[in-house]
């Protein structure tokens, strides 16, 4: 048997929400995983894309250390590719057609590249990307860390529900700027899940929403994980804020029913006025005392210092009333291609200079984040997509290790297709 974790997250489908479905490894080698997607429409929805049928799509679990092997399948009337959001893959296994053509329909591609961080990722085209992914093309990438202590899981995707009519009006952001409908695992919010008191559950989030931000929120939030795996020390915050793209990781010790709600927030000023919108409702069968804490590797590693000097810097600005959006005063594809040598340690600065928050996402390499308006980060915080909030400076630091030319953008999905992208160039060794 590959994977323990497969057991224990279909152990723990209870209630009337389930995790999604694991993807079917059909690679006997203990250190190969090769799974079959197929995008097609969802059968009676023309609006609506699946992949194999499942929206979200199906779950790949790998390990640190295995090669995934993807086979795509394009059952679409349109072009359509894979992305790794938050993997560090080969530069021609990324997923973007800058300079490489997309996967045509009828047409067929494999991906295959080794993985070789544990966290919680995950996947869906970058082609026509607002459009494919508020269709419903995404889902969950797992890698397992070898010193993760066994535990249930509970796996939940986020989304705001897709609105086909002008869902995006040509002056502001509309439905980002309102109160979202939000799906998770598919189904309309607030859902039921149902616990065992006294159980520990691995919980992972995504918010896969191409605008809507998450703020969510429960009695005793106990944050383990963020976006590029386990945390340097345990968080205990309020709420925690998921901009389209990210990711987090929480452990629920279960012993009192409680509900999982989103605080109002906007992407054009952050937290807002109204009342808090249920997303789960979290029933408990049985009774029983709240478990101790599960045994994580917390290694409680202090952040870097920041650094005097600056290699590559990107002014972040635009408008949604204009629908305007540009980095250092550029829109792509028409954009300054910034080189760095292989293997250099990059220190690079983000500023928001626009009227609204932006998920900055790098492709190829996570980064380190040295400081935020000037405060350095709580301990060691390793990120690909990093929310700034309007009149934010981010100063981070990658290690230029994967050759290729990577996109770095905003992950507001709408932003992207009215030019908030360019490219950072990493030289071959």
């Amino acid at each position: 048997m590959k994977y323990v974790a497969l057991l224990l997250c279909a152990a723990v489908a209870h209630g009337q929400l389930a995790s999604p479905p694991d993807a079917e490894d059909t690679e006997p080698a203990p250190d190969v995983v090769s799974v079959q997607l197929r995008a097609a429409v969802q059968q009676g929805d023309d609006f609506r894309y699946a992949y194999n049928g499942l929206n979200p799509g199906p779950v790949i679990r790998a390990r640190v250390g295995d090669t995934l092997v993807v086979t795509l399948t394009n059952g679409l009337d349109a072009p359509t590719t894979l992305h790794w959001h938050g993997l560090a893959v080969p530069w021609e296994m990324d997923g973007v057609t800058w300079m490489a053509e997309p996967v045509g329909p009828g047409e067929e591609r494999v991906y295959t590249f080794p993985v070789q961080r544990p966290g919680t990722f995950w996947y869906h085209p970058h082609f026509d990307t607002e459009r494919q992914v508020d269709a419903g093309l995404y889902g969950m990438l797992i890698v397992e860390g070898p010193a993760d202590p066994p535990a249930p899981e509970l796996l939940l995707v986020f989304d705001t529900a897709a609105e086909h009519q002008d869902p995006f009006p040509r002056h502001g952001h509309g439905r980002a700027t309102r109160a979202p409908r939000w799906l998770v695992n598919g189904q309309p919010t607030p859902a039921t899940w149902s616990g065992d008191a006294g159980e520990n559950n691995r919980v992972r989030v995504l918010n896969a929403s191409n605008v809507g931000y998450l703020a969510v929120e429960w009695p005793g939030l106990y944050q383990i994980a963020g976006k590029q795996g386990l945390l340097p020390a345990p968080r205990s915050p309020e709420r925690v804020v998921l901009a389209p793209g990210q990711r987090a990781e929480f452990e629920w010790r279960l012993a009192e029913r409680f509900t999982v709600s989103t605080a109002p927030y906007s992407l054009n000023g952050g937290a807002a006025h109204g009342e808090p919108l249920p997303l789960l409702d979290v029933e408990i069968d049985g009774e029983a005392p709240a478990p101790e804490a599960l045994a994580w590797p917390f290694d409680g590693t202090a952040p870097s210092a920041d650094v005097p000097h600056t290699d590559l810097l990107y002014a972040l600005a635009g408008s949604d009333r204009t629908g305007d959006w540009r980095i250092n005063g550029e829109r792509f594809p028409d954009v300054t291609v910034h080189e760095v040598d292989h293997g250099a340690e990059v220190v690079f600065e983000v500023r928001n200079l626009s009227p609204t928050e932006h998920p900055f996402h790098l492709h190829g390499h996570h980064f380190e984040v040295l400081s935020v308006n000037g405060e350095p980060p709580r301990d060691r915080t390793i990120a690909d997509t990093w929310n700034l909030r309007i009149r934010d400076t981010l100063r981070a630091r990658f290690i230029a290790d994967n050759p290729g030319d990577w996109m770095a953008h905003c992950h507001l999905l709408p932003h992207v297709g009215e030019g908030m992208m360019t490219v950072v160039r990493v030289r071959a060794p």
